[in-house]
């Protein structure tokens, strides 16, 4: 995670915060992403999932797409429509603000700040208080490592105007009232010291309240509880949304229109779009994060980024509750996080035939996934030995695997006497399975993964009774990208021409990862929402002079 996302910042009690970090007990399972508790329906006091602010929405009267609805109760007149005000959302409001835009901020949420308020700290090289703690980064560095992770697939001048400006992005956080606790660092491990901690570890203290403090300050216009639900569009260009909120059904009339809406994390049908299997997937982020811009930009001829976009994702066992991360590092995380995750367990799909090592996270936390994600399923094997060694050892954790395992009904994880026992559970070739195990149990005791190169001490044999059988399901917590941007955020269409008037920042048009989000670089996401939330606007205010 390395600071990317959503979290709280505990040490003081149960599993401390830097355990909940690296893992369980030398799993090399590091912790988890950033959210919200997953719940069925849309809480109306939530915000976004990706830190970037809450938005639009497809509920309410109006039609979404292009469709005017039947009855208007009041018209607003303005040059720009700001959709979500969380954290690229408030970025966006107070530099549109300052240019002398003439906008209305709005958000379904009735209040400003989204998951925002939960990011602990934002990304920065070479910023005044790293300077002042003699920290000196070559940008080529961070550019460099972040493409080699993503296979030099990115476009590398958008990672280098995120890391030439964010110096600058720091101090005119600072100037707006920001404040940061003054600690820099690589936030427990990551790639380089770029963590700019808020005031208190909270960007609610730090950053969310401040800058709805200078919204206030600047006069801007705010429209709580309010759903944007289609776009007006005349001749190719934005001419303004349909909303509904507590003055009924709304018509913005505005030149521009930037989504700062949180991505798609919330929704599983769209989740189901990005090609991953939800059956079982635990929806971590708010659900509020829809994809209610991604929907709106697709229906007005937005390029669709979505088979190339990433997400934060880790496997999961269903039977296991879903992290609530309020709480998380309070949690016993270390009992069954980490069997989901990999380490010193077996990865089998379907077939029963291994795929993987499992101890992707010691590379990328959510590259776990990944090689899985073209299986039909996907299972995790152990037994008791592993699990009295790595995963068993804290009472709370242990109790809350004995609750699970006892009350799922072997629907997700099921316990056996031999390795055909649980097989049969799954309906898997037991033969197949025997094969498998005994296989890498050789490669365990040789004390060499000579198939994927897994890490000695990770090698442990599968071979003392009870034998642990899990389906995996995912967490996702947040979609990275979705709506095909250029670097002033603008929404490009199919032939990647800008669509006149249109803006997406945050997680609804981040085009800094490719399939795979590779959070090793500390702070970056949150780097982003404050870097494309004053892009967007300044890219509009430009629009509007022409």
């Amino acid at each position: 995670m390395f600071g990317h996302e959503p979290q709280q910042h505990h040490e003081g009690r149960g599993v401390t915060r830097r355990a909940f970090l690296t893992g369980a007990c030398a799993t090399g399972a590091v912790a988890m992403v950033g959210g919200l508790t997953a719940c069925a329906t849309p809480p109306q006091d939530t915000g976004q999932g990706d830190a970037g602010g809450t938005g639009s929405g497809t509920n309410g009267d109006a039609v979404p797409g292009n469709a005017a609805p039947g009855k208007i109760d009041k018209t607003y007149d303005t040059d720009l429509l700001i959709v979500g005000a969380g954290g690229s959302g408030l970025a966006c409001a107070v530099q549109a603000a300052l240019n002398g835009t003439n906008f209305i901020l709005v958000d379904k949420n009735n209040q400003v700040g989204g998951n925002a308020s939960f990011v602990e700290g934002m990304f920065a090289v070479n910023s005044s208080l790293q300077r002042e703690q003699g920290i000196e980064i070559q940008p080529a560095d961070i550019v460099e490592a972040e493409l080699t992770r993503g296979q030099h697939r990115q476009n590398g001048d958008l990672w280098l105007d995120l890391v030439n400006k964010s110096a600058d992005n720091i101090s005119w956080c600072i100037e707006q009232g920001v404040t940061y606790s003054g600690t820099v660092d690589d936030y427990y491990g990551g790639l380089f010291p770029t963590f700019h901690w808020f005031k208190d570890n909270k960007a609610a203290v730090g950053y969310v309240e401040p800058m709805k403090n200078r919204l206030d300050e600047l006069g801007v216009q705010l429209h709580l509880k309010t759903t944007v639900n289609g776009l007006m569009m005349k001749d190719g260009k934005v001419a303004g949304a349909y909303a509904s909120g507590d003055e009924g059904t709304l018509q913005y009339n505005a030149k521009a229109v930037v989504f700062a809406t949180g991505g798609f994390g919330g929704n599983e049908e769209v989740i189901a779009e990005q090609g991953w299997n939800t059956d079982g997937m635990h929806i971590v982020g708010s659900p509020n994060a829809a994809g209610d811009g991604y929907r709106l930009a697709m229906d007005n001829g937005a390029r669709n980024f979505m088979a190339d976009s990433a997400q934060s994702i880790l496997y999961a066992i269903e039977a296991f509750p879903p992290i609530d991360f309020h709480d998380a590092a309070e949690n016993p995380i270390n009992g069954y996080f980490g069997i989901a995750a990999g380490g010193p367990v077996l990865w089998v799909n379907e077939a029963c035939q291994r795929y993987s090592r499992e101890n992707l996270t010691a590379d990328n936390l959510v590259l776990q996934c990944i090689p899985g994600k073209g299986n039909k399923e996907n299972y995790v094997i152990f037994d008791q030995a592993i699990f009295d060694q790595f995963f068993g050892k804290d009472d709370d954790a242990k109790k809350m695997f004995d609750d699970a395992l006892n009350s799922n009904g072997g629907g997700s994880i099921y316990q056996g006497d031999s390795l055909e026992t649980i097989a049969g559970n799954f309906n898997l070739d037991a033969d197949m399975l025997k094969t498998t195990v005994d296989h890498y149990n050789e490669l365990c005791k040789s004390g060499t993964d000579s198939d994927f190169g897994k890490a000695s001490d990770l090698m442990v044999p599968i071979e003392t009774s009870p034998f642990y059988l899990a389906k995996l399901s995912y967490s996702y917590f947040f979609s990275v990208g979705g709506i095909t941007t250029d670097k002033q955020r603008r929404v490009l269409d199919g032939d990647r021409n800008p669509i006149d008037g249109l803006y997406a920042i945050g997680n609804d048009g981040n085009m800094l990862y490719r399939n795979v989000y590779t959070i090793n670089m500390p702070g970056t996401a949150f780097g982003n929402q404050v870097n494309s939330g004053r892009e967007s606007a300044n890219a509009v205010m430009e629009y509007l002079k022409q």
